[in-house]
């Protein structure tokens, strides 16, 4: 009896793995440069809420420490008891970040920027509707 041949096993294709390129030192490279970059302008953002319990408006300013760093500081006000722009006043028992004690009045929405502000810990007070509410606010050394 004759013996029948095996047939060989297909080949298996070799999987080649593509090299990635190193990551860019961006960094590294401004760095032994010269190039040192400017600290980036930010809007810090608060948040003040009017809402009603029993009938009595009250105020509610998130976050109730703002840190805020160069650029400007954003007030944005939401009123959860109608649809009609309630006026805010932001006042400064002491004196304001940028001197002086006149008050911020606004609606819906007031940015002001930092600059020439002073560095430092502010408490500050919300006004809305007859309630009054006194978040903090803090400066830091730019």
């Amino acid at each position: 009896m004759s013996k029948k041949k095996k047939k060989a096993a297909p080949a298996k294709k070799a999987t080649t793995k593509k090299a990635k390129k190193p990551a860019r030192k961006a960094g590294a490279r401004m760095a032994s440069a010269g190039v040192v970059a400017a600290p980036r302008k930010r809007t810090a953002a608060a948040t003040i809420f009017v809402y009603q319990i029993d009938g009595q408006s009250r105020v509610r300013t998130s976050p109730q420490l703002l840190g805020a760093g160069p650029g400007q500081i954003e007030w944005t006000v939401v009123n959860l008891t109608s649809d009609a722009p309630v006026d805010v006043e932001i006042s400064w028992p002491n004196e304001s970040p940028w001197g002086g004690k006149d008050p911020l009045v606004f609606r819906g929405n007031l940015r002001k920027s930092l600059e020439g502000a002073r560095d430092g810990h502010y408490k500050y007070n919300v006004t809305a509707n007859g309630y009054t509410e006194d978040p903090e606010l803090e400066i830091p050394e730019m």
